[in-house]
């Protein structure tokens, strides 16, 4: 079956600089036109919420879902490509100048248990649910990246993990210059050098044999300079 596939289903969300408002022309579905090729099919890139895309991976509705970060819980159902990215995770906060220092995070934090004191916002069915869980820390979730940054900014919340490249992406999207310098990060991550994957379900018809394909294929273009390509070309940074 896997030699006679010659369209499968991506499924994603708009995520800033790895999937853009203009879904073409984003870094990830770029790959993945040149993964397609390598393989032989044709990939179509659908947008739907975060929690549809797992939904239809596991309903088999779509081949995969992207980008994705391997958990203990979805190694249960998903299957998990070699990794196509490599980013880290920071808590993000802000500095109001009209507060004191004393009321703010500080820079850093040696356990993530140090962080209980501060209101952490979050988005529901992202991989740090289960690491805040197992801290106790209650998290006021929201829906979307751009309304913790938004929360962030009104003191609603004090710290907002995100995606390092994603985060300052969206903050000077959202915000004029002078509101962007009162951003910063944590000095340690909440996930260094965290790897992004394609995530599939375990059952879909010959998966193993498909991921196979497309991991040869993913290699392919990193060994021969088209991934690089792609990293300068859409503003990102060569990590893999």
């Amino acid at each position: 079956m896997a030699s006679a596939q010659t369209s499968l289903v991506i499924v994603t969300n708009i995520y800033p600089p790895y999937v853009n408002e203009d879904v073409k022309n984003s870094f990830l579905p770029a790959l993945f036109d040149e993964i397609g090729k390598e393989m032989g099919v044709r990939f179509d890139i659908r947008i739907l919420p975060w929690k549809r895309c797992e939904q239809s991976v596991e309903d088999l509705d779509a081949w995969g879902a992207i980008p994705y970060t391997p958990t203990e819980n979805r190694h249960k159902v998903f299957l998990f490509s070699e990794p196509i990215y490599v980013a880290d995770s920071q808590f993000f906060a802000y500095r109001d100048p009209q507060t004191s220092p004393f009321s703010r995070p500080p820079l850093t934090y040696t356990d993530i248990g140090d962080l209980k004191r501060w209101r952490i916002g979050g988005i529901q069915g992202y991989y740090y649910e289960p690491i805040f869980a197992a801290a106790g820390i209650n998290v006021d979730y929201a829906l979307s990246e751009r309304q913790n940054f938004e929360r962030l900014k009104l003191g609603r919340i004090d710290l907002f993990p995100a995606a390092t490249t994603v985060g300052w992406h969206l903050i000077k999207q959202l915000f004029p210059p002078e509101i962007v310098e009162n951003f910063y990060t944590l000095e340690k991550p909440l996930i260094a050098d965290a790897t992004l994957h394609l995530m599939t379900a375990k059952d879909y018809p010959d998966n193993y044999a498909l991921l196979e394909r497309f991991n040869r294929a993913l290699k392919d273009i990193q060994q021969n300079g088209t991934f690089a390509e792609l990293v300068d070309q859409y503003g990102l940074v060569m990590r893999y």
